[in-house]
């Protein structure tokens, strides 16, 4: 592989990183709006999980692929399978405006039932429960999320009112880094690059790698129609192979 390659190879890594942290923003972020669907169960997503499930098919990532998602019976690479068969089974069942609003209704009245409202149903969306007091906000952990949050430039628009530790935040957080990477990257400051990189896997095993397993076996065990349970199975996937990954880029860079 040329030099050229080599760089157009890594600049593509860095740019499907961001595309996939934004659309975790999107699934967890609120009640998916019709055009949230489409951006979710579309042609371009279902290749990015497929470039996920065969990183998973891999023997460096055999370890990873075999991890178990809580004690749902899944690992993570049956779950990257999973969100790919849903998307490309969405993608074929529901065609045209009026099948595509009637997914969207079901999809809502899912995360209401999953995220909003108490219940047997009801699945934390933030880190403190998992790691912390069931069913506490804001502790110490959300105040080392914040502080990370900070040290980017990056604030919610609610903060002191919304988790700071919710994972959407995170995922946006992360898809923000991750921007500030590609464009660092494709204006040659590899040392920047690797400074970010260096501050995701930091953040990514403090504050993600730590209950996404946990969260996502609750969506799976509570998803009474499975959309979201492939999605949050989907997303524990991805984040455990991109940590992995950014180890990569950052020896890639490195080697430059």
């Amino acid at each position: 592989m040329s030099n050229n390659e080599r760089e157009s190879a890594l600049a593509m890594d860095l740019a499907r990183r961001v595309y996939l942290y934004r659309l975790w923003q999107v699934v967890f972020g609120g009640p998916l709006t019709d055009d949230g669907v489409s951006k979710v169960f579309c042609s371009e997503a279902l290749a990015l999980f497929d470039h996920v499930r065969e990183a998973l098919s891999q023997s460096d990532f055999e370890e990873i692929a075999a991890c178990p998602v809580g004690s749902s019976g899944l690992s993570l690479g049956t779950c990257a399978e999973g969100v790919f068969a849903c998307i490309e089974k969405v993608g074929c069942e529901v065609d045209g405006p009026s099948q595509e609003a009637a997914f969207a209704r079901v999809l809502r009245d899912d995360y209401s039932k999953l995220f909003q409202v108490p219940g047997d149903r009801y699945v934390h969306l933030w880190e403190s429960p998992y790691t912390g007091k069931e069913s506490m906000v804001f502790q110490e952990s959300t105040l080392d999320v914040r502080s990370f949050y900070h040290d980017a430039g990056f604030k919610l628009q609610a903060e002191g009112h919304f988790p700071d530790d919710h994972i959407a935040a995170m995922m946006d957080y992360m898809a923000h880094l991750g921007q500030r990477a590609y464009e660092a990257y494709a204006d040659g400051r590899d040392d920047e690059v690797l400074l970010v990189l260096a501050t995701q896997r930091q953040f990514a095993d403090r504050h993600i790698l730590t209950w996404v397993n946990l969260f996502a076996d609750r969506v799976i065990k509570n998803d009474a129609h499975a959309y979201y349970g492939a999605l949050a199975g989907g997303m524990a996937a991805f984040v455990r192979v991109d940590r992995a990954m950014i180890e990569q880029l950052e020896k890639n860079l490195t080697e430059q």
